[in-house]
């Protein structure tokens, strides 16, 4: 794998696994919207934001701004004590962190959840920027995130790279001119990327 400057992470589902807890916070999101809520999609709404998720049943934007605050006051509840990171992760963190590489994170989900978890598991000072939902002033797939992280450095684009899970990450990373690198998860989801990898181990191969 090639060597680069400044590692950008998605978090949900790339750092981290947190599909168990994030299904009671749709769950509660869909209920105060008053949508269908089907459980087994919740794979793939954690894949987009939770504008593209709630785009897929209204264009209301009042009832928009319900949806996104009951997902968030849900996530309050016990989303950070319920998140773990995959077994791999915190080796590969370490590794980079320990080879001054730079790290971020660019994420849908609130960078005080965010920091909450890093806290916990105490790495938050391995990474030198977070942006979260309320800092995109666009969502994935638009460049907005890495735009905003990369303002930071004077690093050639062609030194970074954005690790995520799903299309919208991939996109954002090509949007922005970086390194599109896919971590397949197993379930043989299409989409462009630069590289694709099975694990976060083979960032430092």
């Amino acid at each position: 794998m090639k060597d680069y400057e400044l590692y950008i992470f998605d978090f949900d589902m790339t750092l981290v696994d947190s599909l168990k807890p994030s299904i009671g916070c749709y769950r509660k999101a869909f209920e105060v919207a008053g949508f269908p809520f089907d459980e087994r999609k919740c794979s793939e709404y954690m894949r987009e934001s939770l504008n593209q998720t709630f785009g897929r049943f209204s264009d209301c934007t009042c009832k928009l701004r319900e949806f996104v605050t009951a997902f968030i006051m849900e996530s309050e509840k016990d989303m950070v004590e319920s998140t773990s990171f995959f077994s791999e992760s915190m080796h590969v963190i370490e590794e980079l962190y320990d080879r001054g590489k730079i790290l971020c994170i660019a994420s849908g989900k609130t960078e005080y959840r965010i920091r909450q978890t890093l806290d916990r598991f105490g790495i938050t000072d391995h990474f030198d920027q977070i942006v979260g939902y309320k800092r995109m002033v666009e969502q994935k797939p638009s460049p907005y995130c890495i735009d905003l992280i990369m303002g930071k450095y004077d690093i050639p684009r062609r030194n970074a790279c954005f690790i995520g899970d799903s299309p919208n990450d991939m996109l954002c990373a090509i949007n922005a001119g970086v390194d599109a690198i896919h971590i397949d998860c197993g379930d043989a989801i299409e989409c462009v990327c630069d590289h694709r990898i099975h694990d976060l181990s083979e960032l430092i191969e």
